[in-house]
């Protein structure tokens, strides 16, 4: 027959846009609430299904956190997502106007362009930095 439509859109799509907003959104757990959960599985007093529904926390989020038993439950919570910065935000900055400042000159830089002068701006820094010297970018990025 087709797909059921809810207003005009199909409920696959707006099942799949909720997943990925959900995901976008990243944390969107109470921190005190992970802890206590975390504090329960290791103390064995309930398991992670359980722990997961009482404290209203994602499941795998609580498995992995448990798993990793050097970090105290405050440290794993307060975990940043993502990438570690490379430089920092003074640095950061700085590349930023200088992009802008080309952009406003009428430079079209590419993508190699920026990576090389965040390399150029780390040496000269003295930054230390995970960018690869024969490429003068980071390293896996294309």
């Amino acid at each position: 027959m087709g797909l059921p439509i809810v207003g005009k859109v199909p409920c696959e799509l707006l099942l799949l846009g909720y997943i990925i907003l959900q995901m976008a959104q990243g944390k969107n757990w109470d921190p005190e609430r992970m802890k206590a959960a975390i504090e329960a599985v290791r103390n064995k007093e309930m398991g992670s299904y359980k722990s997961s529904r009482v404290f209203n926390v994602p499941q795998t989020t609580l498995e992995r956190y448990v798993k990793d038993r050097q970090k105290s439950s405050n440290k794993t919570v307060k975990t940043k997502l993502g990438r570690k910065q490379v430089l920092p935000c003074e640095a950061e900055n700085d590349l930023a106007e200088h992009t802008l400042l080309m952009e406003r000159k009428f430079f079209g830089l590419t993508m190699a362009d920026v990576m090389r002068f965040a390399y150029q701006l780390a040496v000269r820094k003295g930054i230390k930095n995970l960018f690869a010297r024969e490429m003068k970018k980071l390293e896996g990025n294309g």
